[in-house]
């Protein structure tokens, strides 16, 4: 395992009904001391990115803060992608660690502490849940396709190969994960979706550089642990 590198790591904050005080949020003063504290390139209201599921339909929509920066204590500059509000979640997505986030939420509830609603209630509450999602391209010194059994591999090749247009190409795995109860119904899963484990060929790598993409429902420091286990798992096989 070696050119481990985190693209983003994003975290949702999770709160009851009304806990988010979206039209004190959207307001141009507050949302230009929120721009200037975070040095966010842009600001509005509008309709966040569904990231961690749906968005709700309201009025106003939301909030949207897009590639401001955060100091570390170390005084290292962790570029913040963006920060979203909308009805019930805040999230969070920076180029950097997880733990980074939580550092950055700290200081956005300090900075909001100060301000009020009407009726005396803070802007925001307190989460009643938090989700996690990151992503990490690694290269890998083992072949891949040795997550797969060698008979299964030999079926998706011979047929690969028999399409007109994939004739001279080799099949590759791209594996994708997700967690189902035994009784839920499956919504379906795509590479990137918050709730999938995704693990495939770096889009723009070829497979001699063997560059991986990776992506996961987990924090980046639990993700960096899955790579370690799975890097291990390959060169075991």
């Amino acid at each position: 395992m070696e050119q481990v590198k985190i693209l983003t790591s994003r975290r949702a904050y999770e709160f009851r009904i009304d806990d988010i005080r979206l039209s004190m949020l959207s307001t141009k003063p507050v949302q230009e001391q929120i721009q200037h504290h975070f040095h966010f390139q842009n600001a509005a209201m509008g309709v966040p990115i569904a990231t961690f599921g749906d968005v709700p339909s309201t009025y106003p929509p939301g909030v949207v803060f897009d590639m401001g920066v955060w100091p570390t204590a170390e005084q290292q500059l962790i570029p913040i992608r963006f920060l979203h509000f909308d009805q019930r979640r805040i999230v969070i997505d920076v180029a950097g660690p997880s733990s980074a986030i939580d550092e950055i939420y700290r200081d956005l509830q300090n900075f909001l502490s100060s301000l009020q609603t009407s009726d005396g209630y803070p802007v925001i509450g307190e989460p009643e849940n938090v989700l996690d999602y990151s992503e990490f391209t690694v290269r890998f010194s083992c072949d891949i396709s040795t997550l797969l059994p060698p008979s299964v591999k030999q079926v998706f090749s011979r047929y690969v190969r028999e399409t007109s247009i994939y004739r001279d190409k080799i099949a590759i795995p791209l594996l994708c994960i997700a967690p189902l109860g035994t009784m839920e119904k499956f919504g379906g899963a795509t590479p990137g979706d918050y709730r999938t484990f995704t693990l495939t060929l770096r889009a723009g790598t070829r497979l001699e550089d063997a560059v991986f993409f990776s992506g996961a429902p987990l924090s980046s420091e639990k993700h960096r642990e899955y790579i370690a286990d799975l890097a291990t798992v390959l060169e075991n096989q």
